[in-house]
């Protein structure tokens, strides 16, 4: 077993690679090869000032590494700028916990266990980077980005790798941080990066608008959305208006409906099992849009037939990830695994900590 912390995935991360893994995933999926459930969160009952503890899982089968992603959070709402925002912590403020197993697919051999937090925020991106390769103007490069955390930063590196960023525009409510983000990008890209005052500041120039927000509740704003624009949202949703005035929505996968419930396959991003009546706003995110479904497309629709992408460059796009977290963790987790090994990276843990002798 390898063992890879932030610190050693840091170096390994390519945004390229991270694209290129996820769309090779995909492709097999919409061929058949890899499967996943959707998210599950297992959530307790509302405690001490209206946390909640929830448990992430998320699994999946890829082409050659199988994968299970845990988290482990107290989840809880607060209040920034007046907007209600989705917070969490594990043990105490500034501490997480989410950890990726990967296997080998052939003999089912424990390989690797990973920090998933760098990891996740490339993979977030990477997946809104794949959607804007498929879906953006090839001319788009104005890149608006909602929120300036670390999500916010993978989305600017991933959407360099398949569009000619050279221009940012930020918004969050603390104006440090939109614009030490701004300085931190336009130094480390050398692109021209702009902090502005209001969410409509950076839509009203974006090619490319993404919300990479801890917002509760509707952040991207249709009356403020152009024609032309691709979008996309993984902090908060789209309002109805933005609803409406998406031309095309594409969507990257579906998980099965299991084998023993057939017909009872669901579009949400994540399973909710709640210990109490209702599950926490501060949990996962349902959907990120309602796009109706006849502008809606599949990417296995979309690979068998590339004209039903973009049609006109007055088309308004939006794309998302679907429900297949698991498939994802198999393929970027897999790409690290590879990449560790080459690079002669992480601490090796001897195999007798996760094999037993005693058959389960």
């Amino acid at each position: 077993m390898l063992f890879l912390d932030n610190d050693a995935i840091a170096a390994l991360i390519d945004p390229a690679r991270f694209v290129a893994a996820q769309d090779d995933a995909y492709r097999a999926f919409a061929a058949g090869v890899g499967v996943c459930p959707p998210r599950i969160d297992v959530q307790s009952a509302e405690g001490e000032a209206g946390r909640h503890f929830q448990l992430g899982l998320a699994a999946g089968i890829g082409q050659r590494y199988a994968a299970l992603r845990i988290k482990a959070d107290i989840v809880f709402e607060e209040m920034c700028d007046g907007r209600r925002r989705k917070n969490k912590y594990c043990g105490a403020p500034g501490r997480y916990c989410g950890l990726v197993f990967v296997f080998d697919r052939a003999t089912g051999s424990p390989l690797a266990l990973m920090h998933d937090g760098l990891m996740q925020k490339m993979r977030v991106a990477a997946d809104s980077a794949l959607g804007a390769r498929y879906l953006a103007r090839d001319d788009a490069r104005v890149l608006g980005i909602l929120g300036s955390g670390g999500m916010a930063r993978a989305h600017v590196a991933a959407m360099r790798a398949v569009r000619p960023v050279s221009h940012l525009l930020v918004f969050s409510p603390d104006r440090g941080h939109r614009e030490g983000f701004a300085a931190e990008m336009a130094a480390l890209h050398d692109i021209d990066a702009r902090a502005v005052d209001a969410p409509e500041a950076v839509a009203a120039e974006a090619d490319i608008l993404s919300s990479c927000a801890s917002a509760v509740g509707p952040v991207i704003k249709g009356r403020s959305l152009r024609p032309g624009q691709h979008v996309t949202c993984i902090g908060g949703t789209l309002d109805d208006e933005a609803d409406a005035r998406i031309d095309l929505a594409l969507r990257f996968g579906l998980a099965p409906a299991p084998v023993e419930i057939p017909g009872t396959q669901v579009e949400d991003e994540c399973l909710s099992f709640v210990e109490g009546k209702t599950k926490s706003a501060s949990g996962g995110t349902r959907r990120y849009a309602r796009i109706p479904a006849e502008r809606r497309i599949s990417f296995a629709d979309f690979l068998a037939d590339p004209g039903r992408g973009r049609r006109s460059a007055d088309q308004i796009t939006f794309s998302e990830r679907g429900n297949l977290h698991g498939l994802q963790f198999a393929a970027v987790a897999g790409l690290l695994y590879e990449a560790a090994l080459a690079a002669g990276a992480g601490h090796a843990l001897p195999d007798a900590l996760f094999l037993q002798t005693i058959r389960n």
